[in-house]
This record gives C-alpha cells, structure tokens and sequence, in this order.
C-alpha cells in the first residue's frame, strides 16, 4: 500500500508562495533583495517549484545518466576514480609514492611526463589492467604518449585493458606556449594514430580547466573549451578521420570551484552540450559513455590560509562527483604554496574516499536528477553557452578568437573584476579578507603577473590582496 504523507497538507502554486515573501518582505524589492545574479548574467532565484520546469524537463532524458552501469555483480551504481598526482622526475622515490597510494584508497594516477622517463623504474609493480593512467604532457605530446605506449606493449598487457588518457587539448596548451594552428593539428593526428588500437584510452581531451584556472566564468569555460573542439573536429574531419573516432579519443577536463549548486550544474550542463554536440554528427554514443575527468581549482587556493582551503577541496569535489566526474583529482590544499607537502597529498587522496565510504556519494546514480533549482541553472548554463558557441562561431572560430586577443581579453577582463572584488572586500574570502589569521605567507605559485597578451596563465582570485599583505 503506498501512502501519500502530503495528500493532508494543502498544495500552494508559485503566485502563493510570492505573494507570501511580498509580504514578509515588507516593501523590500524581491529582486534586489533575495534574487542573485552570477558573473554570467544568470538570475537565482530564492525557490523554484515545479512550475519552473518547463525549460527543465527538455533535459529529463539526461537525469541517472552520469556512468554506465556497473559490470561487475554488488558494485555500486556510482563509479568515479580516485585520481592521485605524480611527477616523474625521480623515478624509484616516485615509484615508492606511488604503490603507497594505490595500496592507500587511489585506483587512478596522474603523471607528468617530459617524454625521457624511464617506466619501467617508475611504474614497477603498477598492474594498469586493474587502474586508470593519465598522462599530463609536460614535454612533447607525441614523445610521452609513444614511451607510455612502449610499456605496454614491452610488458604484454592488451590495448583494450588500457583506461584513462592523455590529458593534452592543443588549443588550451596554445595559451601557455605560443604555437600555430598547424602543428596542434599534426600532435593530435599523431596522437590517434598511436592510440588506434587502445580502445578505451583517450589521446585527446576538452581542456576547460585551463579557463576556470585563469579567472574564466562557467560560461567562458564550457564556451571556449568546447568552441576548440569543435574548430579541431572540423580541420581532422577535413583531413581524413571520422567524427567518431575523434570522439570516442576524446574526455572532457574541468575544474569545480566553490561555489557549490552552480559548479554541480556546470559539470551536468557541459555532458549535455558534448553529448548534444555529438548528435550533430548523426553518432548514437550515449551520454554516460561520455569521460569526464573533473580537478577540484587551483583558482580558489590561497597562500594565506591554506586550512581553509581544506574545506574549499571538500565542497569542490562534492560537488564535481555530484555532477558527474568519472575521475576525481583533488589538489593538495596547499597547492599554491611552492611546495605542497606530502601530508597534503594523503589529505587530499582520502577526500574522494571519504566521501565514498562514509557519505555514501556512490550509493545514488544522480542524487539531484529531478531538482528544481539544480536543472534550471543547468538549462540557464546551457543557454547561455549555445548563445556564446554561436557568437565564437561567428567571429571566425576558436583559432581566430585567439589570434585576435578576444578569448584573452575575455577571461582576463572578468578575472582583474574578481582579484579587485577581492581586494577591495566586494566579494569574501575566508582567510585572506574575512576572518584572516596573520601568519607568515609562502611565496605564491601564480604566473599571471608575467602574461603577455596571448597568453593565458593559471593564476588565483585572492592573489592581488594577497601579494598586498606580502609587500608590506
């Protein structure tokens, strides 16, 4: 017998509610005293009720649909991988860190790789079969992913038991070093052609983190960065590859700030466009078959309360597995400084696990499936970026916006807004203009004082107030 525990309280439209806070409100403006406007325009409101959702329901197809189903019987329905960084410079030390933290709660590893390391030093003892790589390039794209292709083969694992990917997007790397069009174009045909036969291992990637990093809004993000696949899909398609092939080699980066609701329908959001994207190329791939490898932001870190950012890492990577991540990278909280610690690291390994086995966050597919207020900043967040895709589109592209300084200009103009807001007390942040402790500041690890003007630097909100208290 089922039983309706509301059929005893009367239903209420949306006009009631108003008129109810009219009334509370007494003479206040309802707009300008309980609706928010986010650095995209977009209006929140202080509640939504089911008849906002008409706009929303249009995306009702893409609820429960984050990952695919388990394969293996008593898993649980939510899967997403524990992603632990490491530098390959030192190779047995490296290794050593390494088997700790895939005996320690990871199962996912991320390597910066220059190309010149020696694998067998330092993933010895790493069964791949059973875990995700990722290579971030920190040398030449095409020499890295051959070297890591190499160790496979040496040790006779098969390609199709390979997961994970190289996190290179050519167009977002353009932005730190200076190239041209041409030879972005060439390292991603070489990165196919070598990643042919590893069918689950990605050689090209959707980089919006590069955005997010650099001061960019939810929507400059998903803008810019899908705005470049779409310019790199046209130039390999013209050349001989298929749509399909480019996307199914393909995962989307991001990076989740702190601003919880809105960052869980930022991640949601941006699996719709790709996924809606990819059906204009007339391909039946399902949106939970689509790779999202989700960074908790190095833009919300600071030098001067480095605890605080603890919390930040904890409401980041909630809300990047609430929206959908497939891989979770938490940062060490102390990242800004110039030298995390190794305590940090374990920290930062044991949030994802936290969050698993004591919140229980792999227990439901798609906790907020159905939520008024998460689905209507989704189709808000959706909107604004066909809108922003169509204005890129017009101005020639991708390529041309950045040969023209205008994704630059773009970013940059909103990030100098927020460092001011920052340092003028317009916006709070804890620790560094609002319930700031005085104590020694580590040298900041930012580059956006040096920028010329194509490029485009990661960089932190707090880092003008911060670089104040430093010189006096």
């Amino acid at each position: 017998m089922k039983i309706n525990l509301f059929e005893d309280f009367p239903s209420h439209s949306k006009k009631d509610w108003m008129d109810q806070i009219i009334r509370d409100l007494k003479g206040k403006d309802f707009g300008k005293t309980l609706v928010s406007v986010t650095e995209d325009g977009i209006k929140v409101n202080p509640f939504y009720t089911a008849e906002d959702m008409n706009l929303a329901d249009s995306l009702s197809g893409y609820r429960n649909r984050v990952n695919p189903a388990p394969s293996i019987p008593g898993l649980p329905p939510r899967i997403w991988t524990n992603v632990s960084s490491f530098e390959g410079t030192n190779g047995k030390s490296t290794n050593e860190e390494i088997l700790d933290a895939l005996l320690n709660g990871a199962d996912g590893l991320l390597l910066d790789l220059k190309g010149d390391e020696d694998l067998s030093v330092l993933l010895k003892g790493v069964e791949p079969q059973y875990i995700q790589i990722f290579l971030n390039p920190v040398g030449d794209p095409i020499q890295v992913l051959n070297g890591f292709m190499e160790w496979v083969n040496q040790n006779g694992w098969r390609p199709d038991t390979i997961y994970g990917g190289i996190l290179w997007d050519g167009f977002a790397a353009a932005l730190i070093e200076k190239t041209d069009k041409r030879t972005v174009v060439e390292i991603a045909k070489s990165l196919l052609q070598i990643g042919e036969e590893f069918c689950n291992f990605k050689v090209l990637s959707i980089d919006a983190s590069a955005y997010h990093n650099s001061g960019a809004s939810p929507v400059q993000e998903l803008t810019f960065g899908l705005a470049a696949w779409i310019d790199l899909i046209d130039v390999l398609v013209g050349e001989g590859f298929y749509p399909q092939e480019i996307i199914q080699k393909t995962m989307f980066r991001l990076a989740v700030g702190s601003d919880f609701f809105l960052e869980i329908a930022k991640v949601k959001a941006a699996r719709i466009l790709m996924h809606r994207m990819i059906s204009l190329y007339q391909l039946d791939i399902p949106a939970e078959d689509l790779f999202f490898f989700v960074e908790t932001s190095f833009w919300t870190k600071t030098t001067s309360d480095p605890d605080t950012d603890m919390i930040r890492n904890t409401t980041e990577a909630m809300a990047g597995i609430i929206g959908g991540a497939n891989a979770l990278y938490v940062l060490p909280h102390d990242i800004a400084t110039e030298i995390p610690g190794t305590l940090a690291e374990r920290l930062a390994r044991n949030v994802s696990n936290i969050l698993k086995e004591e919140s229980y966050l792999d227990k439901i597919l798609d906790p907020v499936a159905g939520s008024y207020f998460i689905e209507n900043l989704m189709v808000a967040i959706f909107q604004k970026v066909k809108e922003s895709l169509s204005h890129v589109e017009e101005l020639g592209g991708w390529w041309t916006c950045y040969e023209s300084r205008f994704i630059q200009k773009e970013v940059k103009t909103l990030r100098k807004k927020k460092m001011e807001d920052v340092l003028e007390g317009r916006r709070s942040k804890i620790g560094v203009n609002k319930y700031t402790i005085r104590k020694e500041i580590m040298n900041p690890k930012s580059k956006a004082e040096e920028e010329e003007s194509w490029a485009l630097s990661p960089c932190r909100e707090s880092m003008l107030a911060e670089n104040l208290i430093w010189n006096l």
